[in-house]
């Protein structure tokens, strides 16, 4: 398996709209409201959460909030392989129904960065390169473009161009499986955001909640008759300011990455029905949201609701994009109570790294 890693200087921004864009086929979630996508897609529709006391406590000895699945007594690597694992087969069950094999779908997996402390990257290469191989128990194997990416929270439309390109090329997987597995309840996770301020503890009140998740997406380039949610383009950019830095905030980078998916989907952002983000409690994202969206709003919209799944699950990290599209590959296609059949997505990354994405469900 082999990592990848953003560069570290300015990146070309890079957009994707393949042949045809990618159908959603199926979807699977574990997170902290529900191990499945019908629980934890109901309990997020019903503004629920599972906000609980964890065994960390922050510098003064308060006892830290965090969003932990529900009873799952293994942590660390092991707890990362059961999310995996639990994704994976959801998927599956999926698949089966309309005939696929596993050696038809390669798996790309999205994980945190490679420098973000508290995550077993080997581990989970270990994992990925066992289920592509065949050697777990019903799962696999899997197609050889299988691989994982440590792209991170906004490595989300780099990874779909990877999945376009695969499927487009020769010897090409009929399907992929796009997996994102990430936990922030892990002692050096903890540890580091704690030194950097970062979690919303009693002391600080601008901070966000962590949680733990993931989630996948089988994807096809295929038309299909039933309705789907389709991936119609994506582009990242990257953002100069840093949250430890002293350039000021100016929400270009977000605001390039906005601009570039509306035009490379050919529609303009403020025709789109609502927007979506990994936005947590952190007063810094509130106020790069608002930036970028005022700025590519080229006229007033009387609405544009924005949609939060970390209010309900936490801070996710790499899994949050694709809980997100995972969730609204269901709530959009709904008769009632959907939030629109268009939407602007988007994500930030503590590397300077933007992300959006356009996404439209057809019927």
């Amino acid at each position: 398996m082999k990592f990848w890693k953003w560069p570290s200087e300015a990146p070309a921004p890079v957009t994707f709209r393949g042949p045809v864009p990618l159908r959603v086929v199926a979807r699977a979630m574990c997170c902290s409201v529900g191990h499945h996508a019908r629980a934890a897609t109901a309990a997020i529709n019903a503004h629920m959460n599972h906000f609980r006391e964890t065994e960390f406590v922050d510098d003064s000895g308060d006892v830290l909030i965090g969003a932990a699945l529900h009873e799952v007594p293994v942590w660390g690597a092991e707890r990362l392989r059961l999310m995996l694992h639990a994704v994976v087969a959801e998927s599956l069950q999926s698949a089966n129904d309309v005939g696929l094999h596993t050696e038809q779908i390669a798996i790309m997996l999205l994980t945190p960065e490679a420098e973000r402390p508290g995550m077993p990257h080997d581990a989970l290469a270990d994992d990925l390169a066992d289920l592509a191989a065949g050697n777990i128990p019903g799962m696999g194997p899997f197609h050889a473009k299988s691989a994982m990416y440590a792209y991170g929270k906004a490595g989300i439309a780099r990874l779909l161009q990877e999945a376009g390109d695969a499927l487009a090329e020769g010897d090409a997987p009929s399907h992929v499986l796009l997996v994102a597995v990430d936990s922030l309840l892990d002692a050096g996770a903890i540890e580091h955001f704690l030194a950097c301020e970062r979690l919303a503890t009693t002391d600080n009140a601008d901070g966000f909640i962590p949680g733990e998740g993931a989630a996948a997406l089988l994807l096809s380039i295929q038309a299909a008759d039933q309705p789907a949610l389709w991936i119609e383009s994506g582009a990242t950019a990257l953002e100069s300011w840093r949250i430890d830095g002293d350039v000021p905030l100016r929400a270009n980078g977000l605001v390039n990455a906005m601009r570039e998916a509306e035009r490379a989907a050919g529609i303009k952002v403020g025709a789109l029905d609502f927007h979506a983000s990994g936005m947590t409690g952190e007063s810094w994202y509130a106020k790069e949201v608002s930036l970028a969206v005022t700025r590519v709003l080229e006229e007033r919209k009387p609405e544009f609701p924005h949609s939060i799944i970390a209010s309900r699950v936490g801070e996710t990290g790499a899994a949050s994009s694709v809980l997100t599209l995972a969730w609204l590959s269901d709530v959009m296609g709904r008769s009632e109570n959907a939030p629109g059949r268009s939407a602007l997505l988007h994500f930030a990354g503590d590397d300077g790294h933007r992300c959006a994405l356009v996404v439209r469900h057809r019927q």
